[in-house]
């Protein structure tokens, strides 16, 4: 029986693969992975969809980036003035309607010699301190500019029939009256317009002090908001028959608005005075609307 399979694995070990050695499977490593390489190699490079959508991104990227910046330019760097009064005050018409800029301008500093706004009291200094529009009545800003300009909607309002709108003032015309009080308030000045009775020297003396008082901390409140950071620096004075002394040099320069351009929109913008003021000028307060109970 034996003899008779052995004949029978004789006749078939040509069917069965032999198994490799160590050497010979290393070559047959190497040869599959030589084979595998030059399939790869051979293989054409795909340039579908990804490659389109990179150039697409790329394209886009720069247009954005380009038209971003043609925008700052026109906005920051060709338009200063505009960024800088949006950034550093409140929204009025007045930015809109005139616009704001900026010039360098000397200031007066003399300390010796004076000018008309220095008078003792009399007719020529009020004129020039009238002429600052220190006295404008209050403008007219319309309904859709109010919230910006930081109104509330249940604040006083003007009639529909008479144009509609709120009453505001210009808050930089107010300081010029708050100081032009205080200029009238002076120990050598205060007799005077005592005498005459007019605005606020009309009030009980108690009343006339409140009015001064609050323009005096409305004037130190809105020098310490918007602190001037320049520098004063010293000269050198020559007193007769002394050596030179330091002294400050307070003229210098500053970045100022255009005053004249705001005070002709707050004249010509002005509403009637009281006395030409229609009785039924004002819209009364709706249900709702806060009424205060003591002057705020």
């Amino acid at each position: 029986m034996y003899p008779r399979i052995l004949g029978w694995l004789s006749e078939k070990k040509d069917d069965f693969e032999r198994v490799p050695n160590a050497d010979e499977a290393e070559e047959f490593l190497a040869d599959e992975e030589r084979a595998s390489q030059h399939s790869q190699s051979s293989r054409p490079t795909s340039h579908g969809p990804s490659w389109l959508v990179t150039v697409v991104i790329t394209i886009a990227t720069a247009v954005l980036s380009a038209s971003f910046g043609a925008w700052a330019g026109r906005t920051w760097i060709l338009n200063p003035n505009d960024f800088s009064i949006r950034h550093t005050s409140q929204y009025s018409p007045i930015i809109k309607d005139v616009g704001v800029e900026y010039h360098t301008v000397r200031f007066n500093g003399s300390l010796l010699k004076s000018n008309v706004f220095r008078q003792d009291a009399g007719p020529e200094v009020d004129a020039a301190w009238k002429s600052l529009g220190a006295d404008y009545h209050a403008a007219r800003i319309p309904f859709d500019q109010a919230a910006q300009s930081n109104i509330a909607p249940d604040q006083v309002k003007i009639k529909e029939k008479y144009g509609g709108g709120y009453p505001a003032h210009v808050e930089g015309l107010h300081h010029l009256h708050c100081l032009n009080l205080l200029r009238k308030s002076l120990a050598w000045n205060f007799n005077y317009y005592s005498k005459q009775g007019l605005g606020p020297f009309s009030n009980p003396p108690d009343i006339a002090k409140y009015h001064i008082t609050h323009c005096l901390d409305i004037l130190r409140q809105q020098l310490t908001c918007t602190i001037d950071v320049g520098m004063l620096g010293q000269v050198w004075y020559q007193p007769p028959d002394k050596p030179p002394q330091a002294f400050v040099d307070f003229n210098t320069e500053h970045k100022c608005r255009n005053f004249e351009d705001i005070r002709e929109w707050a004249r010509a913008h002005q509403l009637p005075d009281k006395e030409h003021m229609p009785e039924d000028f004002l819209e009364q307060p709706k249900e709702g609307d806060r009424v205060w109970k003591e002057v705020p």
